[in-house]
């Protein structure tokens, strides 16, 4: 049977079936101006009960409910009305199932009543996931046409743990075609506003996320990160993320843009406006003990740790290929200020040669000439166009396809790779000899990005993320600052090279007045609960100075 859907066919298909499951008293009226922070508020929709509710920390809320001062059902109805407000306003979510989670909370509620026993650490938690992350019978379409109309068959193994921990699914939320571009569009669903400024970009690619979780649209949810899809859009919306190492969280069940592509190997993790969440849901999933099932995981226990009194971190105030923008640097130096007033040091320290590991994730990524990517942009009934920023692969497929590069040459790239990787580690080993400590440096300060926040279609450079993909490191975003209209550049910029050059020309101090700026904390493989403990001392040290001023 011929096909006679085109692309476009199909999108308006699934753009007018998930518009459908937004109850039409649920629908406000289009908001005005780009700011929409304040909607869920403004727009009339929330009680104040409801405002209340949706306000709470992940943690408090569970602690409610298993104190009965909130039921499940009301819980997962109020941010089910606040996350359709933030859809309205930014196009964020992909498939929506609020009648089922309202269904599944109401079912706790009933078992609660039952038999007095809260059902789990997250006992009628609502959380939100990335449209990769699989949910039986519904697309995950990764931002692709041709995986539309396909739906999972099961869970994927995470959606188990946290599901048998008492967490509530209602919907799952937008990310950039193969998850793989710093701004989150793609040919299905659309572009994701920030809600800060409409017309720039939430980040990617758990950009959906992001924009629902910075305008409280659930109290936790799940990404994935494979160059910095945590945490550049966490740092682009003032949130909180956690990309761990590959192998402590699942990936069963949860697709990718590239599948069979472990020269970087991508993964799932935790973001929200609280801090305390991200512990919450680590807890959770390790505790599950995953290694059983999914084969990509390693049975390392959630571990308790006491910090040394005396910190010393790192500071990366340049890659050496996009400098910082203003606020990103005076963000920087806003946290080193922090930090040294609670009694820690910082020292600034560049790991070895940023530019070269940056390459070759690049490489590692394209290795197998932009097959895989071709086959899903390019192939299936209904082709469609290529994404802007995808142009990486759509080049090097045009250039690899007559000749296409061998399982040998990826070896080579992994050689490389490696060989890089050991130096490094060397470099990391070596800064006992400057932090005074006798140890190595606690953790690493970086930006995730060089500017706050990108206009549409416009982001460029992953760099500083993508470095620590490359390496498997573990990295915790935290908000720091806000942009102002007087962080102007005011020496002149010799452009590095051509990202930095668009990076410089696309700043606007005025436009971006207000809108949030992260930074990261990097610690080494499988160091998730230091590096999370380290983001809670940067976090207090940072409220501490703030609230002094």
């Amino acid at each position: 049977m011929t096909n006679t859907q085109t692309w476009e066919d199909i999108s308006m298909a699934k753009v007018a079936a998930r518009e459908a499951k937004i109850p039409s008293a649920w629908r406000i009226s289009p908001p005005k101006g780009l700011n929409v922070m304040d909607l869920p508020r403004t727009s009339g929709l929330l009680s104040a009960r409801e405002l209340e509710i949706t306000e709470k920390p992940a943690v408090d809320l569970v602690a409610a409910m298993i104190a009965r001062t909130y039921t499940a059902e009301e819980v997962v109805i109020a941010f089910a009305k606040r996350a359709s407000i933030a859809h309205q306003a930014t196009n964020c979510l992909t498939e929506i199932f609020f009648e089922e989670g309202i269904a599944q909370a109401k079912a706790i509620d009933e078992e609660y009543k039952r038999t007095g026993k809260p059902k789990g650490l997250m006992h009628g938690l609502p959380v939100s996931l990335k449209d990769n992350i699989g949910v039986a019978g519904y697309d995950a379409t990764v931002g692709f046409i041709s995986h539309c109309n396909a739906p999972m068959s099961e869970d994927a193994l995470l959606v188990q743990a946290l599901r048998d921990a008492g967490a509530v699914f209602f919907c799952k939320t937008n990310v950039p075609t193969g998850m793989l571009m710093g701004d989150t569009y793609n040919n299905v669903w659309g572009h994701t506003g920030n809600p800060y400024n409409t017309e720039y970009g939430s980040g990617g690619s758990s950009g959906g996320e992001s924009a629902l979780l910075a305008m409280r649209g659930a109290p936790l949810g799940v990404g994935s990160d494979i160059g910095g899809s945590i945490r550049m859009p966490a740092a682009i919306t003032g949130i909180y993320g956690l990309k761990a190492a590959a192998g402590r969280f699942p990936n069963l069940g949860c697709k990718t843009g590239l599948p069979g592509q472990e020269a970087v190997r991508g993964v799932q993790g935790p973001l929200s406006p609280d801090l305390s969440s991200l512990e919450l849901f680590s807890k959770v999933v390790v505790g599950a003990r995953p290694w059983e099932t999914d084969p990509t995981c390693y049975p390392v226990e959630w571990r308790d740790l006491q910090l040394p009194q005396k910190l010393c971190f790192g500071l990366m105030m340049d890659d050496g290929v996009v400098r910082p923008t203003p606020p990103v640097k005076r963000a920087m130096l806003e946290l080193k200020a922090a930090l040294e007033a609670a009694g820690h040091s910082v020292v600034e320290w560049t790991p070895y040669n940023p530019a070269e590991g940056q390459q070759l994730l690049l490489r590692c990524l394209t290795g197998d000439g932009g097959a895989k990517m071709y086959e899903q942009v390019r192939g299936g009934v209904a082709p469609e166009p290529w994404g802007k920023d995808l142009a990486m692969f759509e080049q090097r497929y045009e250039a690899a396809k007559n000749a296409p590069p061998t399982v040998g040459q990826l070896w080579e790239i992994q050689v490389a790779r490696n060989a890089y990787l050991r130096k490094l580690l060397e470099s990391w080993a070596a800064t006992k000899e400057i932090t005074g400590t006798g140890r190595p440096i606690d953790g690493l300060i970086s930006p995730n990005i060089a500017f706050p926040a990108a206009p549409k279609f416009r982001f460029r450079h992953f760099g500083y993320t993508g470095l620590w993909n490359l390496a498997d490191h573990v990295g915790v975003t935290i908000p720091v600052t806000y942009a102002t209209k007087n962080d102007v550049v005011t020496e002149e910029i010799e452009p590095r090279c051509e990202d930095e050059k668009a990076v410089y020309r696309t700043y606007n101090a005025e436009e971006l007045d207000g809108m949030p700026v992260g930074l990261q904390i990097i610690t080494p493989r499988h160091t998730e609960e230091r590096a999370l403990a380290l983001a809670a001392v940067a976090d207090a040290a940072l409220k501490k100075r703030k609230a002094a001023l």
